[in-house]
């Protein structure tokens, strides 16, 4: 996993590294600058930007304006010769003037904003690649003043814009509405910045090129986890597979309470999902208006009438998987609560997320782990937030829900973001469009349960019956990293392979990935 820093985390790095290594914060932005460069060259050349074409710095007061003038005097270095930089302000920092005095002794003009403002804009429109340093992770509230007039200016040029560590505009409290610099490709020195994978914010990031190099590693180690970004080889560590002797009782049981009249695809979808993981042995439980609709469907998941609350036989499971399709009535209400009364962790999607929120508000609090795999409109509605909010601020609102909920939640989106209570978060950068599709929801939340199925037979064998714990919230946000990885890399699977696809297509293709049969990405 890759871990990933607050903006504010990520200026406490800098200067705790300026401290511990005694350097002047000059040759950090040096160090900075050479990655910057090394990234930014074959774009840059690929462009004809500082030869045929001009390479065009817009640089605002603060480090990202120094990162950006030390990063056109690498391109004079290379050899580039067509550069030029405009100063949003005068009263650069020691730093950033430093960079500016260099450039303008190799004879690379550095126009102002504020004073030539046509002779700017006429430069901007010649420009064949814009880097932008106007705002970093010092911003505080949204862009304004003169670096926001000439971050427009940039952008209603056409020009494509690579923006040193972050868009300008984009920090940790950035707001769905605040100006933000849309770029082509975000240069984003390590350890990232958690925001570039808001929701809401991600498009305008476009492609992110990390570099590394600019802090020293155990520095970085130091600093604690907040949030992770999953990366493809990181599903060997979080579903490792079961041991060659391991049989059905061993790779987990789940038992799935999903569909209704008009909705029993649902069921169909999430019950194979669950064997697609890996888990052992499934059981649909269906209401009786459906159950001869979905048996001839199932062939490897036993199909039974749905129990009454009370006779539900939890000693046979290590995970429940409830609310595909599965509708929102009292009945469905106090089955939920009879089953999470069992003990037995649980995967709560659709129906039965709003069905929890309900039993959460009453007081009832579960006594094994729950993991919510909502949607942006269901977390909207289990929350009482906008979806748009939650979607521009996820780390915040998402904690705050998983300690209200006392749950792992996993918010589906173009970039899904996992929370567990007891603090850990990750990210998965999907953005497979394919994925949109009628029944994705229901295959990802059979993956997570056929995945904490296992977790949970797993640790069970280790102690005898009578002293089982079960899967724990750890458990749970493991196959939630684990469920979102695989079905994201399913999905790209399949577009590679069928074009546009049903959702049908998941389960099977994530039984390849999880099952070790082909490369995982």
């Amino acid at each position: 996993m890759r871990r990933m820093l607050s903006c504010l985390e990520s200026s406490e790095l800098d200067r705790s590294t300026i401290a511990r290594a005694s350097i002047p914060a000059l040759l950090l932005m040096e160090d900075a600058a050479i990655g910057l460069w090394k990234a930014l060259e074959p774009i840059a050349r690929r462009r004809g930007a500082g030869s045929e074409g001009l390479l065009l710095a817009v640089c605002g007061p603060g480090n990202n304006g120094g990162d950006g003038l030390a990063l056109l005097r690498q391109a004079r270095f290379a050899g580039l010769e067509n550069l030029c930089a405009i100063v949003s302000r005068p009263g650069l920092s020691e730093e950033s003037a430093s960079f500016a005095l260099s450039l303008r002794s190799l004879g690379v003009p550095i126009l102002a904003w504020n004073d030539e403002r046509e002779k700017c804009e006429r430069t901007i429109a010649r420009a064949a690649l814009i880097v932008d340093g106007l705002a970093g992770t010092g911003l505080k509230g949204p862009l304004r003043g003169e670096p926001l007039a000439l971050s427009e200016a940039a952008m209603s040029s056409k020009v494509p814009i690579a923006s040193i560590d972050l868009p300008s505009g984009l920090s940790d409290r950035w707001e769905s509405g605040f100006p933000l610099v849309q770029a082509a490709w975000t240069l984003a020195i390590e350890p990232r910045k958690a925001c570039l994978y808001y929701p809401a914010a991600r498009q305008a990031c476009g492609e992110i090129l990390g570099i590394g190099g600019v802090f020293p590693a155990d520095e970085e180690e130091s600093r604690p986890a907040g949030t992770s970004l999953l990366e493809k080889d990181d599903l060997r560590v979080l579903a490792p597979l079961p041991p060659d002797s391991a049989y059905k009782g061993d790779r987990g049981r789940v038992a799935v309470f999903a569909g209704s009249l008009g909705t029993s695809g649902a069921a169909v979808l999430a019950s194979r999902a669950c064997l697609g993981a890996g888990a052992g042995l499934a059981a649909l439980y269906a209401s009786r208006d459906i159950l001869p609709l979905v048996a001839p469907m199932l062939d490897a998941v036993m199909v039974k009438p749905e129990p009454a609350p009370g006779d539900f036989a939890a000693d046979r499971w290590d995970c429940l998987l409830i609310g595909p399709g599965w509708g929102k009535s009292p009945e469905r209400r106090e089955l939920l609560e009879g089953l999470l009364r069992t003990g037995l962790p649980a995967v709560l999607d659709a129906d039965a997320i709003a069905l929890y929120r309900d039993l959460a508000a009453s007081g009832f609090v579960p006594s094994a782990p729950v993991l919510l795999t909502p949607h942006p409109g269901e977390f909207a509605a289990l929350t009482g937030r906008r979806a748009d909010e939650v979607l521009a601020d996820p780390p915040s609102l998402l904690r705050a829900a998983a300690e209200t909920f006392r749950a792992v939640i996993a918010l589906k989106s173009q970039v899904t973001w996992i929370v567990s209570p007891e603090g850990g978060a990750a990210v998965w950068d999907g953005r497979e469009c394919g994925l949109g599709t009628a029944g994705s929801g229901d295959v990802l939340a059979g993956l997570a349960a056929g995945l904490l199925a296992r977790a949970s037979a797993r640790r069970d064998r280790a102690v005898p019956p009578r002293e089982r714990a079960g899967a724990s919230l750890a458990d749970a946000f493991d196959a939630a990293q684990a469920a979102v990885l695989a079905h994201g890399l399913a999905g790209r699977e399949a577009r590679l392979e069928l074009g546009w696809f049903e959702a049908s297509a998941l389960p099977r293709a994530a039984a390849r990935i999880l099952g070790g049969r082909e490369s995982r990405g």
